[in-house]
């Protein structure tokens, strides 16, 4: 019984983290989307799609791990936001596998 305990306590963090790799991946797509690549490129979150749901869509839909991805980002340094609240990607600290899954549209 502790065995089945601890294989799915370890089965939801292998889940979590292959959901999360995939909305990075998303996220850096929709920043080359809208070419949000810089400072002078930078836009809101509404702007991009990925504001934070409100409570009742958290509700109905399934959990959506962009918001996540954000935050791994911009504490990976990728993702900076400016003092208006804009955010941009900076390229150069984008690992290169990473950005390949960005430039396919």
């Amino acid at each position: 019984m502790i065995i089945l305990v601890i294989v799915a306590f370890g089965g939801t963090f292998f889940v979590r983290d292959i959901l999360t790799k995939r909305a990075v991946s998303k996220v850096i797509k929709i920043f080359y989307q809208h070419n949000a690549l810089g400072i002078h490129g930078a836009k809101t979150l509404r702007e991009l799609g990925l504001e934070r749901p409100d409570f009742l869509q958290r509700m109905v839909k399934p959990r959506d791990y962009k918001q996540y991805a954000l935050q791994v980002l911009v504490k990976k340094g990728i993702l900076h936001v400016n003092v208006d609240g804009r955010v941009y990607l900076v390229e150069e600290n984008l690992d290169q596998n990473l950005r390949y899954r960005g430039d396919a549209r």
